[in-house]
């Protein structure tokens, strides 16, 4: 599911594209306590999304508690509130001892709510966890562990995607499952490549090829004013470019035990500084606050190419864009990029725990990851789903599913978004809004405070 970010920057954040604040819609659902196992597609024979939204998923007969009521909340946009509610009615026509009421909000409301509900002792049974802001919540002792559940029915967790588990894992349990996740792409306009006569991106690009392409693309009317940019992505959140640039690099952003950042490293500091450079140098790519208030430059038409993130399918066809989509180029260090998840998590104070299991883990079934797939917003993180009719569901998904071969999860740790919002806050002010500083500059600056936030977790 897409969603915005924003204490981690504001990629993510631009995700959710949320005309709601706070709507909310109830359906009845529910879900039995079968473990929806299904069996990895071959490659001769993977199965259609008709054939996964029919296998085997939870069934009344598997779950023996009490008819219960449950609270389901997610952040979110008017065609997911759509679907969501498709996603609980088929849960409640499995189990109707199960009702489940969802409450869809935006970003920056949902995260209110939700804080508002922890401290009141009154959250949602079940709700969506941003990866990154995971660990903060679950320090908190507010997460039901599922391990206990999980362990009963012997639960496969290798049918979701290894990097998604891996994020709401501890070494204490397993404090979610993902639900669905996001990778970062090139998009690309192929009317403005194809006016151009310019061969369409594909995984041979690398950063130099990236330059010369955006450089015939950038063009300029008689004035000298720029009315068509190569380039375009946002530049504040880590998510949507600059943290990729940094692996494609050989560089990272945390220390391999977790506890200093890596970002003064030559390789980091060199990743960041090409994305400074295609805005400033290169001059292919605008200057942020051009765009800040109207919105992406490569959804208006006013770029040729974006680095940004796969929840943008359905915005960039709801543009009429005629788009491609392909890896993003390579750098000294190969091809990398980022994979960021959403996780359902159950509150754990919750007085129906056995029926939150069974909704979650419904969440994660071959049949409920069929119809999320249908938004186009994010990636599936049953791995029968992605590999299988995902990957052939519109133009460019396959791309998407092959990135996550190659991806690095965004960084996750308590006190991320501390973490996130002083890094962001520097580089926005000084080496992507204005060219104040250089990339060497300013991390050197923010360097002690990252590292003393890193130090308190």
């Amino acid at each position: 599911m897409n969603g915005d970010r924003t204490g981690s920057g504001s990629a993510p954040w631009r995700r959710l594209l949320a005309l709601i604040g706070g709507m909310a819609l109830v359906a009845s659902a529910c879900g039995g306590s079968a473990s929806p196992s299904v069996a990895a597609p071959t490659a001769s024979a993977a199965p259609s999304a008709s054939e996964l939204a029919a296998s085997p998923s939870p069934s009344a007969a598997g779950y023996t508690g009490p008819e219960a009521t449950i609270s389901y909340s997610i952040w979110g946009d008017p065609a997911e509130i759509k679907n969501q509610q498709a996603v609980v009615d088929a849960f409640h026509q499995v189990i109707p001892k199960i009702t489940v009421k969802v409450t869809v909000s935006d970003w920056d409301t949902y995260w209110d709510k939700l804080q508002t509900g922890i401290a009141g002792g009154d959250a949602p049974d079940v709700f969506a966890m941003d990866g990154p802001l995971f660990p903060d919540y679950q320090s908190r002792d507010v997460l039901l562990d599922l391990k206990p559940f999980i362990d009963r029915e012997g639960y496969d967790l290798t049918q979701l995607a290894d990097q998604a588990v891996k994020d709401f894992t501890t070494t204490g349990g397993q404090f979610g499952l993902p639900r669905d996740l996001n990778v970062i792409a090139l998009f690309y306009n192929k009317a403005m490549f194809d006016k151009a006569g310019v061969p369409y991106p594909d995984d041979t690009w690398d950063w130099a090829k990236l330059t010369e392409v955006a450089h015939k693309l950038t063009l300029k009317n008689a004035a000298g004013k720029v009315t068509q940019w190569g380039f375009y992505t946002e530049t504040s959140d880590m998510e949507n470019y600059w943290s990729s640039l940094v692996w494609q690099n050989g560089g990272d952003i945390l220390a391999p035990d977790g506890k200093t950042t890596a970002l003064a490293s030559d390789q980091a500091v060199g990743g960041i500084q090409v994305l400074q450079d295609l805005i400033y140098k290169e001059k292919v790519m605008p200057e942020p606050p051009l765009f800040a208030e109207t919105g992406d430059a490569f959804e208006l038409g006013k770029a040729a190419m974006a680095a940004n993130g796969s929840w943008l399918v359905p915005t960039f066809e709801a543009a009429k864009l005629n788009f491609g989509i392909a890896p993003l180029p390579k750098g000294p260090a190969g091809q990398a990029t980022s994979i960021n998840p959403t996780g359902a998590v159950v509150y754990a104070g919750t007085k129906s725990p056995d029926a939150a299991w069974e909704f979650v883990k419904y969440l994660a079934s071959p049949a409920a990851q069929t119809k999320l797939m249908e938004l186009k917003a994010s990636l599936p993180a049953n791995k029968a789903v992605l590999s299988g009719p995902y990957s052939t569901s519109f133009d460019g998904a396959k791309v998407l599913a092959d990135a996550i071969a190659y991806a690095h999860i965004k960084p996750s740790f308590k006190g991320y978004d501390n973490f996130a919002t002083t890094l962001q806050t520097e580089l926005d002010a000084n080496v992507f809004d204005a060219r104040n500083e250089t990339v060497r500059q300013a991390i050197d600056k923010v360097l002690p405070k990252l590292n003393q936030i890193l130090a308190g977790q």
